[in-house]
């Protein structure tokens, strides 16, 4: 390596011309583009969560239950639809107009960080109001089968014998 520029320096010397190259600059000296600016509809993300989704910055969760999720904020629609589309996985996108609103339905859809939970998410105008933003996020996960050995077991589990008759008569709803 050190012969190379050594011969490049020789020959450089006999042109009269010589060119110094300045060094590349320091990265702190480059110029950069503001990382601050945001894309059209470009949310960010907030501080709340709901079944494992960070909800974009402005939503505020509403109301919370075990099984769904109310949340809402001045948020425009579009980047909502946007923002969720980004953070989810598998299931599907519906649009659509429905009672003359856009509706966006997301069907059956994981949020990686929870994979084994399955939501399905409505997102639509709040009604007389301009740029307020409604989220109902559903959780559908499957209830899982219990795990029984046979068929007189899983007619148990369901208070019946394997006849259809009632194990217990005095049990009856």
């Amino acid at each position: 390596m050190k012969k190379l520029l050594l011969l490049a320096l020789v020959i450089a010397c006999k042109n009269d011309a010589i060119t110094i190259i300045p060094p590349a600059p320091v990265a702190s000296e480059v110029v950069k583009a503001p990382v601050d600016h945001l894309a059209p509809n470009e949310l960010l993300e907030g501080s709340e969560k709901a079944f494992g989704l960070v909800l974009p910055r402005g939503v505020r969760v509403d109301k919370p239950f075990n099984d769904i999720v109310y949340a809402s904020g001045q948020v425009p629609l579009e980047g909502v639809k946007q923002y969720i589309r980004t953070r989810v996985r598998d299931g599907k996108m519906i649009e659509g107009d429905f009672s003359h609103q856009d509706v966006t339905t997301f069907d059956h859809v994981r949020v990686p960080i929870n994979p084994d939970r399955e939501l399905v998410i409505v997102v639509h105008p709040v009604l007389g109001t301009v740029g307020m933003t409604r989220l109902e996020l559903r959780d559908v996960t499957p209830m899982p089968s219990p795990n029984l050995p046979d068929e007189r077991a899983r007619w148990a589990a369901q208070g019946l014998k394997p006849n259809g008759q009632v194990l217990d008569p005095t049990k009856l709803q």
